[in-house]
């Protein structure tokens, strides 16, 4: 979900005692339900502003649909991350005394781009012949 101010978003719970024939405004980004249209128009204002995070990346500066757009690529790119990897790599960034993200990455990489993991898949070429 969406992080504003670093906390992640809730969503309004929709009335209780709505009625069938009762007008009321939905804003399709945050899927909010709104009997007032001031309210309706201030989540419209908020969702809009660059106020929002991703959640997963910590990307900011981003609109609410932005920032939804950000996790979801996100989750798709951990999908097609090895299994095999997983742990290792979790694994050292934990030991590793780094403060700054960029220099935990430089760590990490430094040491796994020379080395193999069990059950991690590995190709190779021999005269040519995969």
């Amino acid at each position: 979900m969406p992080l504003k101010d670093r906390k992640p978003f809730k969503r309004l719970k929709p009335p209780k005692d709505l009625k069938p024939d009762e007008e009321l405004f939905y804003l399709k980004a945050t899927h909010e339900v709104f009997r007032n249209y001031d309210d309706f128009f201030e989540r419209v204002i908020m969702c809009n502003s660059l106020v929002w995070s991703c959640a997963l990346t910590g990307k900011s500066s981003l609109t609410f649909q932005e920032a939804a757009a950000s996790e979801e690529a996100a989750r798709q790119s951990l999908k097609t991350f090895p299994n095999a990897l997983r742990k290792p790599i979790l694994y050292l960034a934990s030991l590793t005394q780094r403060k700054r993200l960029n220099e935990l990455c430089d760590d990490v990489f430094n040491y796994v781009k020379d080395r193999y993991f069990i059950g991690e898949e590995v190709e190779v070429i021999i005269n040519g012949v995969k």
